[in-house]
């Protein structure tokens, strides 16, 4: 689907939330698979292991107990197999829809096909995975069955140099983006790792980050960052110029609700409890969009997904004026 020339943004309401403590327990990634099945990969002291649920947020139970000691990212393809980087083992491991450990892949060190810290994945449109090399300071291609293909990237804080890369995506052109965690900015690379842009600096006002661990990018070329320390996501245009912030608006999920009912002093703190701190998002460290415009973010601090709905308007030329010298956005 080609860009649109500008957007008219009507607005990005909250739309759901999905999971709860004691089943989606620091959740850090998630992934989508067929008939409604939605899996959920937790890192915490309630369990190491993917979670899946549904839309209604059913639980209905879990995959890869006992395997995993510091999982980071989960993927699923067409086949609705599941890759899981595990950053304290160095390795990637895939299991079938059933749960099935089918492979394992991966070693530590920092020549070719090797790494320190898998942590973000992607597929790119050849359904190959895209690997963040955190302590390499790298981008890695790897096959699904973990043949190395080929990798970008150094240390430093230079142009097309990262510093702890975290999060990866890839967009509908093959464009490469990375959180780049320790330079606390976001750089976009075409497909063979070539530079193109960058932004985003250090702090917590408007586009700046504080250890941002993922990214996303929608098919209107919007540009999604999970700013991890300053507890809120940041959507940015396809330049790379703020848009706005979310900072979280989460009402109970389902099995939240059915949780709280179901426990009289669990109710009684919440009727006395202020409520506006439990909206918020706690340490948010992955974002994905899909083709409904619905953006989801890992609420790690508070075990839940948060998800928010995109209302925009694809503008052509025609429609709209051309860009102004000093704008100011205003209501007549």
């Amino acid at each position: 689907m080609a860009k649109p020339f500008a957007l008219l943004r009507s607005g990005f309401p909250y739309h759901m939330t999905m999971g709860q403590r004691r089943v989606t327990s620091n959740a850090v990634d998630m992934a989508f698979g067929k008939e409604g099945r939605v899996y959920i990969l937790c890192r915490g002291g309630l369990g190491l292991e993917i979670r899946i649920i549904n839309w209604e947020d059913d639980n209905l139970g879990t995959i890869g107990t006992g395997t995993f000691q510091w999982p980071s990212s989960v993927l699923c393809d067409d086949d609705e197999n599941l890759y899981v980087s595990d950053e304290a083992k160095n390795k990637v491991f895939v299991f079938n829809k059933d749960g099935e450990l089918t492979s394992e892949w991966g070693v530590m060190g920092s020549g070719d096909g090797e790494f320190n810290r898998p942590s973000g994945m992607s597929f790119d449109g050849d359904g190959n995975i895209i690997l963040s090399d955190v302590l390499n300071s790298r981008i890695q291609k790897y096959t699904k069955d973990g043949k190395f293909i080929s990798q970008f990237g150094e240390e430093g804080d230079g142009d097309g140099q990262l510093r702890m890369p975290w999060g990866t995506t890839v967009d509908e052109d093959g464009s490469i983006f990375v959180s780049d965690w320790r330079n606390d900015r976001v750089q976009k690379f075409t497909a063979d790792g070539k530079f193109v842009m960058k932004f985003g600096s250090s702090g917590d006002g408007k586009g700046e980050f504080d250890r941002p661990t993922d990214v996303a990018v929608d098919n209107d070329g919007d540009i999604y960052v999970a700013d991890w320390g300053n507890n809120r996501v940041q959507l940015f245009d396809s330049d790379g110029k703020y848009v706005e912030t979310f900072i979280g608006e989460a009402n109970l999920s389902i099995s939240g609700k059915q949780y709280v009912l179901a426990n009289p002093t669990t109710l009684r703190l919440r009727e006395m409890a202020d409520l506006e701190p439990t909206k918020r998002l706690r340490a948010p460290v992955s974002v994905k969009v899909d083709d409904e415009g619905r953006l989801f973010i890992t609420d790690f601090g508070s075990h839940r997904i948060q998800v928010y709905k995109k209302e925009a308007y694809r503008l052509s030329e025609d429609q709209i004026a051309p860009k102004l010298r000093n704008p100011i956005l205003f209501t007549t």
